[in-house]
């Protein structure tokens, strides 16, 4: 797998002497499955965008959930680009099963529950010849004891990736801290048995052994976090405390019946089919949908500011940035500023999340960028409310002056 596009985002716009071990490591570590589920909520996007019918929509991929998800607000189409390879495959497949399987039931059994033994055959027979040359050399791929990727989905698929090991690990910290998960997922607010938990998470939590665990940069590549990213999470803060205190906001900030990011962080999987407590792509009632709009999603393998600067003016009414800008350095941020500038409609709408609080354009060095755009606080309000993964510490959403 090429990695030279996520070496040179990692490094973010600096000279090749000032990159660290750590950037090089992450850049590296990076190349992998990281996410087999997106942490960013759609639901809360599209409550701040509020598009129109019709939209283009350019959105960063990763899983490829959230690509899926816009199709229910009826774009004309969603381009999906990622620098991973390994995400732009798992969209590839979400994409070939919307295609092929007969319908919801054996959709869910593949991507929702994605734990049978019946999902290989389903591979093999239904989704191999829908994926183009990579997405079928991705998922072939076996390993050191010759088992493909594509079994993933015959064991627990959300227990796999670099984030699925990073909360399995996590799992068993718990379980050694006698933490009941169970409790903190379903408990009631005021129940004996979640109120214990949660003080025991707390002293995990702010225990020596967490200290030791987040002060080292290689811990979080799991997340996802570059060495980078991870100073703005920090900020004047201990990296333990602000993971906990965002931790608390996932389990604790929306009800957990119809908070799925919860049940992926607490348990590793989804309650279960239907419509409640599922990403809109995983949703009955939203199948046909999902299935009718496959062919207006558009994967992409770029590096974003380039994809942009090569679309027709004005083409654009929607940019889906995730949290990229904490990787990037001024010069970069304006290089794409100017290419949205460029490439949005007259509406065009900008979200994105940060892991610190504040918004990289309301600095001095981003000034002229505000002369542009500005922020839609009430429109960022919304989006944060409603975020029910709870992560970030910043949700912002421009539009222009």
């Amino acid at each position: 797998m090429n990695t030279q596009l996520i070496a040179d985002a990692v490094r973010n716009s600096r000279d090749e002497t000032e990159a660290t071990v750590w950037d090089r490591l992450f850049a590296f570590w990076f190349r992998r499955l990281v996410y087999t589920q997106i942490w960013e909520d759609p639901e809360a996007d599209l409550a701040a965008l509020q598009l129109p019918l019709g939209s283009t929509i350019v959105t960063i991929s990763s899983g490829g959930c959230n690509a899926l998800s816009y199709l229910t607000a009826q774009p004309a189409q969603v381009y999906a680009v990622d620098l991973n390879e390994a995400h732009l495959s798992l969209l590839k497949l979400k994409l070939a099963g919307l295609r092929a399987f007969s319908g919801y039931a054996e959709f869910w059994q593949f991507f929702g529950e994605a734990a049978s033994p019946a999902n290989a055959q389903l591979y093999r027979e239904r989704l191999w010849l829908m994926l183009d040359a990579d997405a079928r050399a991705y998922w072939d791929k076996r390993n050191v004891i010759g088992r493909p990727r594509h079994a993933y989905f015959t064991d627990g698929f959300y227990r796999h990736g670099m984030l699925g090991r990073f909360i399995g690990l996590a799992h068993l910290l718990a379980k050694f801290a006698r933490i009941d998960l169970t409790a903190l997922l379903t408990g009631k607010a005021d129940d004996p048995a979640r109120l214990q938990a949660l003080d025991r998470l707390d002293r995990l939590f702010h225990s020596r052994l967490a200290r030791l665990l987040t002060g080292t940069p290689a811990l979080l590549f799991s997340l996802g976090i570059p060495p980078q990213q991870r100073a703005l999470l920090g900020a004047d803060a201990p990296i333990n405390e602000v993971l906990h205190e965002r931790l608390l906001r996932l389990i604790n900030g929306h009800p957990n019946d119809t908070n799925y990011f919860a049940w992926q962080a607490l348990h590793r999987s989804y309650s279960g089919p239907g419509d409640r407590c599922l990403p809109p792509y995983l949703q009955r009632r939203q199948f046909n949908r999902m299935r009718d709009g496959a062919g207006l999603i558009i994967p992409v393998h770029a590096n974003l500011r380039q994809f942009l600067e090569n679309l027709p003016a004005r083409e654009v009414d929607a940019v889906i940035l995730l949290d990229s800008q904490d990787w990037m350095a001024a010069d970069e941020i304006t290089a794409l500023w100017n290419a949205i500038d460029r490439t949005g409609s007259d509406e065009v709408r900008v979200i994105f999340r940060t892991a610190g609080t504040e918004s990289p354009l309301e600095s001095a060095e981003l000034a002229p960028l505000r002369e542009i755009w500005r922020r839609d606080d009430e429109r960022s309000a919304i989006g944060f409310a409603q975020d029910r993964s709870g992560i970030y510490g910043g949700f912002h959403c421009y539009v222009r002056r």
